[in-house]
């Protein structure tokens, strides 16, 4: 079964932490970073989670950095802001966040046959616009390299002759990491879902009203109806 090679280069910008000061970048794109690529070109949205979350299980990623590129800080600020809690803050907020320029990458792809064929379709002529991690970061060539007739896209990216350290989710020759870093793809959304933690759903909250309450209020170190309350009107519908 063939392997889809893709390639990369240029600005980049493959984020580790969020609400931070310092936005950090990661030396190599994620699996979830190319999982964003392949969505963006395959035209899938937010709301699509579940046909990002079979995506993702769909597929086997390998990315090999020929270059990770010269880091660089911008200074940012920002207003308005979500602060870890989820609550707006109307400060004004500091940002430092790190870019990589001149960097390369190759991802080798490895899925089913129909559905590679879509995706070879779809980053031919993307639905959304691509980007190398942030927005200002546009890509500067096209994503198409090559499909190589390799089933695992370790092998598919040394047949490709490309020279570099290799990142993947299977074992293949050679040294091989197959480290990653806050990178699965769960079966709910974790940001802003529209589940909380205690399985109670937004349109169903009404008729949990009474069990949720007391879940915030025994969960809760002071018990105090105030502080309670106030959690529960963070709930936005």
């Amino acid at each position: 079964m063939p392997t889809l090679i893709l390639k990369t280069d240029g600005m980049s910008a493959y984020g580790l932490q969020t609400f931070d000061v310092t936005r950090k970048i990661n030396s190599f794109p994620t699996r979830s970073a190319i999982l964003g690529i392949l969505g963006a070109s395959l035209g899938l949205t937010r709301d699509d989670h579940n046909k990002i979350f079979d995506l993702s299980n769909a597929v086997i990623i390998a990315v090999q950095v020929h270059s990770a590129g010269k880091k660089i800080m911008d200074y940012h600020t920002i207003q308005n802001f979500r602060s870890p809690s989820g609550k707006i803050q109307k400060s004004t907020k500091q940002s430092y966040r790190e870019y990589c320029c001149d960097s390369e990458y190759s991802f080798a792809i490895h899925t089913t046959d129909k559905l590679l064929n879509d995706i070879v379709e779809a980053v031919k002529y993307p639905r959304f616009t691509v980007f190398q991690g942030r927005k200002s970061c546009p890509l500067t060539r096209p994503l198409f390299e090559r499909v190589v007739d390799e089933s695992n896209p370790v092998n598919a990216l040394i047949v490709a002759g490309g020279k570099g350290q290799i990142f993947s989710d299977t074992p293949g020759p050679g040294e091989i990491s197959t480290v990653q870093v806050r990178d699965v793809i769960t079966e709910q959304p974790r940001k802003y879902a529209g589940v909380s933690r205690t399985g109670i759903t937004r349109e169903n909250f009404k008729n949990h009203l009474p069990n949720f309450v007391l879940i915030n209020l025994f969960g809760l170190v002071n018990n105090n109806l105030h502080k309670a309350c106030k959690k529960l009107l963070f709930w936005q519908f």
